[in-house]
Order: C-alpha cells, then structure tokens, then sequence
C-alpha cells in the first residue's frame, strides 16, 4: 500500500509540472505578443492573420500566393476559428487578435512539456533542466506566438523527433503511430522539413518493413491526407499548394527576389545572435549527443538542408532551435550527475540551480543585446499605427509603398475601408485628396503631407526596413475615389 502510495504521489507530481510548465510557457510566449506586439516577417500577418480576418470579416489584402495557390489554407484556416470567438466574445475589442494568436502560443508552449514528459526517462535532474532549458530561452518565447508555419511545424517536430529517439518506444504501436502522426503534421505544415523528417522517421523504424514502417506512414497519413484534401477543397488539386510553391520558388526562382545568401550564412547568424554562447551551448549539446544523439542530429539536418537553399531567413531554423536546446541541456545534466557521483549528493542540487541560473541569466542578456533586441520592436508601429488609422480614419489610408508588408494590414485595420500603397516611382498616381490618414517613415516626404493639409498626430518605433520610427499624419475633410492606388490593384501590378 505505501508503495502504490508513493507511485501515485510521484504520478502526481509530474503531472502537476507538467501543467505548471504549459501554463508557464503559455502565459510568456502570448504575453510578449500582447505587451510587445511586433512583426518578425510579413508572412505571419499576410499569409495567415489577415487571410483568416478575410474569411471571417470578409475584407482583407490577397498576396500572390493566395492568388495562385501557392500557399495552404491550413494555418490561415485554423486561424480563423480562434478569431471569430474572440469576436464574437468580446466584439469592438483586440479579443479576435489575441486570441488567434493564443492558439500558437498554445502549440509552441508543448515544447517544455513535451521535452520534460521525455525526459524523465533519465531522472528527475534531466527532466528539470530540460522543461526550465526549453521554457525560458528567449528565442522560443519570442518566436512563440508568431503565426508562421515554422512554429507550428517545429512543435509537432519536436515531439515526434522525441519519440523516435529512443527504440525501445517502437515496441508500442501506440507511440509508433503517434510519432507517424506528429511527423507528418510537421510536413504538412512546412515540407521543407522533409530530410529532417526522414531521418527521424528512419532513426525509430530502421529496417522494420513488416511493422513499424507501416504503422509509423499509416500515422503520418492522416495529417498529410488533410494537407492534400484541404488544397483540394481551396485549390481544386490535391497538394497543389506545394506544387506551385516548388516551381514558384524553386524552379522560377522567385524567393531569389527577396535575397539570396551564402551556403555558410545560417552558422555566421548563430554566432551573431548567441555570442560566445553558442560554443558553450554547442559543447553541451556534443555531449547530450552523447545520451540521446537524434534531436542533435536532426537540427544539423534541418541547418544543413536549408543551407542548401539560396533565399534563408533565420526563421526557417526555428524547428532546430528546441533540439539544440534540450540537447545542450541534456549535456549540462549529464555534467551535474558525473559530478554529484564524484562530489556527493549536495552538488547534485546545487549546480542544476546554478546552471538554471546562468542559462536564464544568458538568455535574457541575448534577448536584450544585438541584433536581437530590435526584433522585439520590430514592425511595431505597423501594426500599432494600423490599428489607430482604423479608428481615426474617415474614408481612407495611405501607406508608403517601402515597408508596407510590415504593417498589420486589415487584420490591425479591422474596418472595411480603402487603402492605398503610394511608391515613389509612380508619384504621379499618388492623390492626396482620396485618404485622410497616412503612414509614413519619419523624417521622410514630410513636406507633400504638410503641402496636402496632413498634420503630424504621433510617432511609434517601427525598426524595419531601415525606418526607425513611423508617423501617422490626418488631414481633416472628407476623401475622393481614386483606386489607382488602392491596395489590391498596387499588390496585382507588381506582382505582390
């Protein structure tokens, strides 16, 4: 009887830090889309906020590849579920926003949960230092509420990297089709995952063809049979989002468009962005390599694989970000269990907590130093400047045509009223008279707003585009009609 007592009390309280971990993790990563809202690329608001505020408002800018099906509705799609009950929960309010973006923060917050439930396997030492690892490092809390396909894939490749790490799960057909399953979600979500996918997929079935192969594709179907059925449904051909995308980017070289970088130039951003960090925690993950090498492993495939590729934009790694991690952390238990064996039972409690210390220390000065601390700001007066110009504005909105994608469009706009992109090439089709509010880089075509009535309102920081700040300017007076310059038309004619 105290036996069961004790197993059921330790049951217990893993699951009472599991929650704590979830809830913590929640709690941090929609927080800083709350109290800093910013925008790290124009994808998470055109390719997935403002096309899910189109479907349940019925307004909103269409990019060209919602236009030539080029992009799933998946993200955009699941958006709008969340949007809609915040608005409808609390209409006239930024709920339909917050809670969007709730539903990543919610996904991307498993991480530390999932990473502790693992890692339990090893001790208690492991699994704390892997669930606190993973929950407090700024990159994860940053990138955590961000709706960019990365995140969500990188999630649901998390956990299905951890359950192929160790063979003895492979004897369950249970947690075989459950890492089929996450492993295919995280395709379905972005394909580009597709090497790191392999070769956890290989790493968990190795030559079983009779058993485990099947179970683990027959789990892995479904989520990619919703991929194909969706691009059916809103595309009229079954994976055509990824076939278009392919020859678009691939084939035509259209990502080359928005800059092209070295095979080498992910490992110089590491070193950038972690300092001398990033030999500590490469050490550290060399030697959790060591205990378990599969999460390792896959995030060099993921570097390696998309090194390969001309366009890169630091997002694309984010899947790699939490192997890294719990890798290093993996490497610092390991050091505090060789030393408490060697020490005595006090070190084995005392370090784990200086490590925590010194990680959370090292991950908030990272935060804060070059070139991360702009990312926090980054676009944040395009979304907040939006949002003021869809209350104060009469009859339309004026943006200019450089940085415009940095804004939080109708999704911060939420009224249905005509905007207009102004670039400067085309000055000639710029008429003042048919906007009452524009958007514009401080500092930059101040004198054409005074010349056409506009006065300065306010100034927010915008970091973007090489524009520190944005400016809002309001004219009083009513607007013409002038859709030469209206947003969609601007968006067509350049390809946008």
């Amino acid at each position: 009887m105290a036996d069961a007592t004790a197993v059921d009390t330790d049951w217990s309280r893993h699951w009472i830090t599991l929650a704590v971990l979830l809830l913590a993790a929640f709690a941090s990563r929609l927080a800083a889309a709350i109290w800093l809202p910013s925008i790290h690329h124009p994808d998470e608001i055109f390719q997935a906020l403002e096309q899910a505020h189109r479907v349940v408002f019925g307004y909103g800018m269409v990019p060209w590849e919602f236009r030539d099906g080029a992009r799933s509705w998946l993200l955009a799609g699941a958006l709008t579920i969340p949007m809609w009950i915040g608005d409808q929960l609390a209409p006239g309010t930024l709920a339909y926003q917050h809670f969007a973006r709730a539903l990543i923060a919610a996904i991307s917050a498993s991480i530390p949960a999932v990473g502790y439930w693992w890692c339990r396997r090893f001790g208690p030492t492991h699994a704390l230092l892997a669930g606190l690892s993973l929950l407090i490092w700024f990159e994860l809390i940053y990138y955590g509420s961000k709706t960019l396909s990365e995140i969500i894939a990188g999630a649901f490749l998390f956990a299905g990297v951890l359950l192929c790490s160790d063979p003895r799960d492979a004897q369950s057909a249970r947690r075989v089709l459950t890492a089929g399953f996450l492993l295919g979600a995280a395709f379905a979500f972005r394909f580009h995952l597709a090497p790191a996918i392999a070769m956890a997929a290989l790493w968990m079935a190795r030559g079983d063809l009779r058993r485990t192969w099947p179970l683990l594709l027959a789990g892995g179907a479904l989520p990619v049979a919703v991929l194909g059925i969706a691009d059916w449904l809103t595309w009229s051909v079954p994976f055509n989002s990824i076939i278009n995308n392919f020859h678009a980017n691939i084939i035509e070289g259209r990502s080359h468009i928005y800059g092209t970088s070295p095979w080498h130039w992910y490992a110089g951003q590491f070193v950038s962005r972690w300092g001398a960090a990033a030999l500590v925690l490469a050490a550290l993950a060399l030697l959790g390599a060591r205990k378990q090498p599969l999460p390792l492993l896959v995030a060099l495939i993921i570097v390696v694989s998309h090194s390969a590729i001309a366009h890169k934009e630091y997002r694309f790694l984010y899947p790699a970000i939490p192997l890294f991690i719990i890798s290093a952390a993996l490497g610092a238990a390991q050091i505090c269990r060789f030393i408490a064996q060697r020490q005595g039972r006090p070190w084995g409690v005392v370090l784990p907590v200086l490590i925590l210390v010194t990680w959370g220390g090292t991950s908030l000065a990272l935060a804060l130093a070059a070139p991360n601390r702009v990312e926090w700001t980054r676009g944040h007066a395009g979304l907040e400047l939006m949002r003021r110009a869809g209350q104060d504005a009469r009859c339309g909105i004026a943006l200019l045509g450089a940085g415009w994608d940095m804004t939080g469009g109708y999704f911060s706009i939420h009224r249905d009223i005509p905007l207009h992109l102004l670039y400067e090439a085309n000055r000639a089709d710029w008429d003042p008279a048919s906007f009452d509010v524009w958007i514009a880089p401080e500092g930059w075509l101040e004198r054409q707003p005074l010349a056409a009535g506009f006065q300065p309102r306010t100034c927010q920081v915008q970091n973007a585009h090489g524009f520190e700040y944005l400016c809002l300017w309001q004219r009083p007076g009513g607007c013409s009609d002038h859709p030469v310059t209206e947003a969609q038309r601007v968006m067509l004619k350049y390809g946008f």
